[in-house]
């Protein structure tokens, strides 16, 4: 997924500006970000089989923040909705960067 995206970037550089991709070039334009509900919220971060600490680990924001947001108390903006736009449209995302790795397992005691 990554290699495609560098190839699409690398296709849009013609002519070539010293590798920087701007708004000069025209050739590729960043999409708006879609809102997300606090159901939306919700059901990316069940979909991702996260807690919500690990969530807001994932995002860089506090668990309160991410139960803001699924209480419909705050809306996410910026770099949040950004990346969980993202992370809707592709959660393995979080496995190919090794943004989250098994580190093994609890053993709970009987």
């Amino acid at each position: 997924m990554i290699s495609i995206y560098l190839d699409i970037v690398k296709d849009a550089l013609y002519p070539k500006k010293r590798g920087v991709l701007s708004k000069r070039n025209k050739f590729i334009k960043v999409s708006a970000l879609s809102p997300m509900s606090a159901e939306d919220i919700r059901k990316l971060r069940q979909k991702l089989h996260l807690s919500a600490q690990l969530f807001a680990d994932v995002l860089g924001v506090s668990v309160k923040t991410v139960n803001a947001w699924e209480s419909g108390t705050n809306t996410p903006q910026g770099a949040s909705l950004r990346l969980m736009n993202m992370l809707s449209a592709y959660p393995d995302i979080l496995i190919e960067t090794k943004t989250v790795v098994e580190t093994g397992y609890h053993q709970i005691a009987p």
